[in-house]
């Protein structure tokens, strides 16, 4: 019988209902690029709720780390924490404490099954209020995060719903957005994508959901 970490590491890798390997592949190229000469921090986001971001991070962090590249993978969606489950890590100290009580990200960071990829949870959210997102309190999580890793992946909600979003995003290097098939309206993305550009982000690729 396979392990529970296993079964979770195949959803991640193979299941091509979500999104195509070959998508991954594409992004990953120019991920290489943009990264080649120092850390990054980067924010993945998405056109509308109907996405599962957590999985598409998942899938690209996993990948990138494969390749010897020293990942971070953050899960920044209070309301709807996932990445937690698909690792099979706890969720009791995290992003939302980091930026909340000013505490060190370090002893907060775990491993995961995959080598290289390590996972900041969200923390237990039910504390804290939208208060803990200000501009003085996330950049200095931001850069102790740059660190020790070559790529820190953020994973957010979507931008224009979320102003948390759009904060983060202004001490990212770069945003990777997410949209569905057949459900994201061609307009939003368009609106999406100028509204990053407007904020002095530049969208480094769009990964379409499918399924």
């Amino acid at each position: 019988m396979r392990s529970v970490s296993e079964k979770v590491k195949q959803r991640l890798m193979l299941n091509e209902q979500y999104v195509s390997t070959q998508q991954i592949r594409m992004i990953q190229i120019r991920l290489n690029r943009f990264i080649r000469h120092e850390p990054s921090a980067l924010i993945l986001t998405s056109v509308d709720e109907h996405t599962e971001n957590s999985l598409v991070s998942a899938k690209l962090a996993m990948a990138m780390a494969q390749q010897g590249k020293r990942v971070l993978l953050v899960d920044t969606d209070l309301s709807s924490p996932a990445l937690h489950v698909f690792f099979q890590n706890k969720n009791e100290w995290g992003w939302a404490n980091a930026v909340q009580e000013r505490r060190g990200v370090r002893n907060m960071i775990r491993e995961t099954m995959v080598p290289n990829l390590c996972l900041l949870t969200t923390g237990m959210t039910q504390r804290f209020s939208h208060e803990m997102w200000m501009p003085e309190k996330i950049k200095g999580v931001v850069e102790e995060c740059k660190k020790a890793f070559d790529l820190v992946l953020f994973t957010a909600p979507p931008f224009l719903s979320s102003a948390n979003t759009q904060l983060l995003t202004d001490y990212c290097e770069g945003v990777i957005l997410v949209a569905r098939t057949n459900k994201s309206k061609k307009e939003k993305l368009v609106t999406t994508v100028d509204a990053i550009e407007r904020s002095g982000r530049e969208v480094l690729g769009t990964i379409l959901q499918t399924g």
